[in-house]
């Protein structure tokens, strides 16, 4: 019998690490759309593509007679929309670095989530190491709220955090009963049928050209989906958290790439107590289950 080239573990870092690449990327997408968009019709177009994709394959149609736990799609269908508005606003109305580094503190929120829904407890290193976190995400924080066109964008940016960290965490828990592609096709159907009314009051007609990116937008959203599903039917959320902080260079180096924007100083002195604080949450004892 041969040995596989990855344990359970590795696997979860591969497709962690690709869910990370792919939001920073299709994020980046969202904010070059933003100019020419509005927020709400982006939000739709990102849960159409990946609807529309996910209709193609009957498998996982197939698979909808398997549908278990209900009530915990529910709330990871209804946080993660709510999620999904927001960081499509934040996006277009702040720098990527920005949005990505706020947005990531939903990682700190993670052990509050864990042991609410799934009942995984953590200890005091944990927690100060939350504390630390949220200090570093205000220090970026403070400074953009007294920017007039930036405050809303913080706020959704905030926002977004909180219910993607309670939606990361339904999605933990319904892959102890459901496929990673069941999940996936359930939040991409709900979710299109609600943005669908919201866009259509404020419509826009695309340009011809950004057809490309409205595809891009949601395919790559809906490989971070896919990927995130996959890791978290490996591995617990207390291991897989780290590889989130991924998205926050990922999209500072897209942000300088692609729209020229330069991290402030309290940007960078935020980043890196956040980021030192995500790792600190998640090393070893950061989350620990009741029977531990």
């Amino acid at each position: 019998m041969t040995r596989p080239l990855l344990s359970a573990p590795g696997h979860a870092f591969v497709w962690a690490t690709v869910s990370a690449v792919a939001f920073a990327a299709s994020s980046a997408a969202a904010k070059f759309l933003g100019e020419k968009l509005p927020a709400a019709e982006l939000t739709f177009f990102r849960a159409a593509f990946g609807a529309v994709f996910l209709i193609g394959v009957w498998r996982f149609v197939a698979d909808l007679g398997k549908l278990r736990d209900p009530w915990g799609h529910v709330t990871r269908c209804g946080l993660g929309i709510v999620s999904l508005y927001s960081f499509m606003y934040a996006v277009t109305a702040i720098p990527l670095a920005l949005a990505s580094l706020l947005f990531i503190t939903r990682v700190l929120l993670l052990p509050v989530t864990a042991q609410m829904m799934l009942g995984e407890r953590s200890g005091p290193l944990v927690w100060g190491a939350v504390i630390i976190g949220f200090v570093g995400a205000a220090i970026p924080f403070v400074p953009a709220l007294a920017v007039p066109e930036q405050r809303w964008g913080v706020v959704a940016a905030l926002l977004a955090s909180v219910s993607s960290a309670g939606s990361q965490t339904a999605v933990r828990r319904l892959t102890a009963t459901n496929s990673a592609g069941l999940i996936v096709l359930v939040y991409a159907t709900v979710s299109l049928a609600a943005t669908a009314p919201v866009a259509m009051a404020n419509w826009v007609v695309p340009p011809a050209p950004d057809w490309v990116l409205l595809a891009a937008l949601g395919l790559f959203a809906l490989g971070a989906q896919f990927a995130a599903a996959k890791a978290f039917s490996m591995a617990s959320v207390g291991f897989l958290a780290p590889f989130d902080f991924l998205t926050v260079p990922v999209a500072a180096a897209l942000g300088f790439l692609l729209f020229g924007e330069i991290p402030t100083g309290f940007d960078l002195a935020g980043g890196v107590l956040v980021l030192a604080a995500v790792v600190a949450v998640t090393r070893g004892r950061g989350f620990r289950s009741p029977r531990s």
